[in-house]
């Protein structure tokens, strides 16, 4: 058996979650706080994957947790388990600012159990914390195998295009920083697959083998069982208006904020409304449900809050667009379920799901800081001006599909042991 440990280098988002029940794996801390393992994180869903379609894996996922007073762990399915370990924000003096970061001692003197050749450490490219730091120098034995969740363009040095010596000198920093771990990863496994982004990767490091993976999905549940007029009724959405539906974490990168503000501008002839699921930081909603009733948009924006999976299903039903906005990445869970149910998706012009669109010739981008864009575009679509076309379900089924995460993981961890 093969052992893989995939790394997660932040904390569950318990303020973030206040809104949502408890997860199935649950304790309560001596302190009077409860420790929660949800199992869908990137890490389970992944590896998950792979367990199920191969039988000679032993996988875990870590997770340093602040609640955490000791290891929490919970077996998600067979040969995977979930643990959680203790952990701690420390402060570290770096690029002329004292820096917060993730420090889990338990999980450093956890890796000395497990640097052995036969054990795959899954670690993301974008780790810059200490702890992780001195984990990495210290393996001799285990292998390394770097993900890249976000945007391949993280991974590459970026133009100092600024005057102030200060900032040039902390891009400059950043960018060293970015070369040396760009340089010393072999294999990647890549799940947003900028082509120019990852070209650039691959000059600036020859050995680097880059292996594209894609997200799976339950298709036998992301499926429309009911019309969308009876969606509608089920949910009280009025049956003529044009529906908007945005489906996420509610966090400053989303800019949901911005769509508000986008929104308030629009003046289009047919009647719209829009609704917004998820959960978030809760000082972030109320600042967002203030900036709905400022602009005097309660009839336009509804906050639906945290949504079962049926529930949700219900509402991308009933929806006309789906929208996702993001400030750095165009990757979207929601995107590939409102797919799946057969919606159009009005996304940013980065990121997985837009390069799965672009090529079926479907969906509308917008620039992710070009504001009059998406006001242009949402009036326009609202009012029949632009029609958005949609991709065929076999093409997303066939496309998305867990099977073929596994066979792209299983390729990159064979390479590394052929490498070795």
């Amino acid at each position: 058996m093969i052992k893989i440990i995939f790394i997660i280098t932040f904390s569950p988002k318990y303020a973030e979650y206040a809104d949502k029940p408890r997860p199935k794996y649950n304790w309560d801390t001596k302190d009077g706080q409860w420790v929660g393992i949800w199992g869908y994180d990137w890490g389970d869903l992944h590896l998950k994957s792979l367990v199920e379609y191969y039988d000679n894996y032993d996988c875990e996922v870590w997770q340093p947790d602040f609640r955490a007073d000791k290891i929490y762990a919970a077996k998600l399915c067979k040969n995977l388990i979930h643990r959680n370990f203790p952990a701690k924000t420390i402060k570290r003096f770096s690029r002329f600012k004292l820096r917060e970061e993730v420090y889990s001692q338990s999980i450093i003197d956890e890796f000395k159990k497990y640097d052995t050749d036969n054990t795959v450490f899954m670690l993301p490219t974008t780790v810059r914390t200490k702890w992780m730091v001195s984990i990495l120098e210290s393996i001799r034995n285990a292998k390394h195998l770097y993900y890249n969740y976000l945007n391949d363009a993280l991974l590459l040095p970026s133009k100092i295009n600024t005057l102030n010596p200060f900032k040039a000198y902390n891009r400059y920093l950043i960018n060293k920083e970015k070369l040396k771990w760009l340089k010393k990863i072999t294999v990647l496994l890549t799940g947003y697959s900028d082509p120019e982004a990852l070209n650039k990767a691959e000059e600036i490091n020859p050995n680097l083998k880059a292996i594209k993976f894609v997200w799976g999905l339950d298709f036998d549940y992301w499926y429309p069982v009911i019309d969308k007029e009876t969606a509608r009724k089920k949910l009280k959405i009025p049956a003529e208006a044009f529906v908007i539906l945005l489906s996420q974490r509610l966090v400053p990168e989303y800019q949901v904020d911005r769509f508000i503000e986008v929104i308030a501008q629009i003046k289009p002839v047919k009647p719209f409304v829009c609704y917004i699921t998820g959960f978030g930081l809760p000082d972030y909603k109320s600042y967002l449900q203030g900036l709905v009733e400022s602009f005097g948009l309660n009839n336009k924006i509804c906050f639906v809050g945290y949504v079962s999976d049926e529930e949700l299903r219900d509402y991308m039903i009933a929806a006309d667009l789906f929208v996702t906005v993001p400030t750095i990445f165009g990757g979207s869970g929601g995107a590939l379920k409102e797919m799946a149910i057969g919606r159009p998706i009005f996304t940013v012009c980065s990121g997985s799901t837009y390069y799965f669109l672009k090529e079926q010739n479907a969906g509308i981008f917008v620039s992710p800081t070009d504001y009059e864009e998406w006001r242009h575009k949402l009036e326009s679509i609202i009012n029949g001006e632009i029609i958005v076309k949609t991709v065929k379900r076999e093409i997303v089924t066939n496309y998305y599909s867990w099977k073929k995460t596994a066979e792209q993981t299983k390729k990159a961890i064979d390479l590394l042991f052929e490498e070795n």
